[in-house]
């Protein structure tokens, strides 16, 4: 497998000393193969303050591992979504867009959805994963897309943001909203306008004015 992260990355993710002997790996991997789940915890914490790409690929591996406890997967997804890695990034996107991984169990998909919600997943694969969840047949996994795009600010996702503005859950609409505010694209302001000219509740109308305002006063 390519380098999946380097020097750079690392500093940007983990944190703690920077070496660690192999027998400490090999114990911290023990023990994260282990059926007890608070020793597996304990290890995902463990490796996240490693600087070595073996870490890195340890926590992977479990993600994949299919017997694997799904609480525990959730700590370790969340630390990887946190590396800025195309490799990991996509690793991730394979988590949640394959039943045979995440169980189609709503907290992993929920948990992974926003691990990828981060600034240098613009313009990779984790835009097309999200924009789909929009549309996802669960509110919080749809809220979770919906806020990571907002978060992640590539103006590919506009069309899809827009298009659920007339969504009749508040929920729905506000983070659209938001996300739309988050990415800053005038792309967004006819719709947005359209949408406070109609919008009923009046806390989400004025949410909707000043996103317009502060859009509309970007550079």
């Amino acid at each position: 497998m390519k380098k999946l992260v380097n020097i750079f990355c690392i500093l940007a993710f983990l944190a703690g000393p920077a070496t660690v002997s192999a027998d400490n790996f090999e114990d911290l991997v023990q023990k994260l193969n282990s059926s007890d789940r608070d020793s597996q915890i304990s290890a995902v914490q463990e490796l996240a303050k490693r600087r070595d790409e073996k870490a890195v690929e340890a926590l992977l591996t479990f993600i994949f591992t299919k017997a694997e406890d799904w609480r525990v997967k959730i700590r370790a997804i969340g630390l990887l979504g946190e590396i800025p890695s195309i490799d990991v990034s996509d690793r991730l996107v394979t988590v949640f867009n394959d039943p045979f991984l995440n169980d189609e169990c709503p907290a992993m998909k929920w948990h992974t959805a926003v691990a990828l919600g981060q600034r240098f997943n613009k313009g990779t694969r984790a835009v097309g994963t999200l924009i789909e969840a929009i549309s996802y047949n669960n509110l919080l996994i749809q809220e979770a897309a919906i806020q990571s795009l907002g978060k992640i600010g590539d103006p590919a996702a506009v069309p899809y943001l827009v298009a659920v503005l007339d969504d009749s859950r508040f929920a729905i609409k506000y983070n659209a909203v938001k996300a739309l505010e988050s990415i800053g694209s005038k792309e967004a302001l006819p719709f947005l306008r359209t949408r406070a000219g109609k919008e009923e509740d009046a806390f989400l109308r004025e949410e909707i004015r000043r996103t317009i305002r502060n859009i509309g006063s970007s550079d």
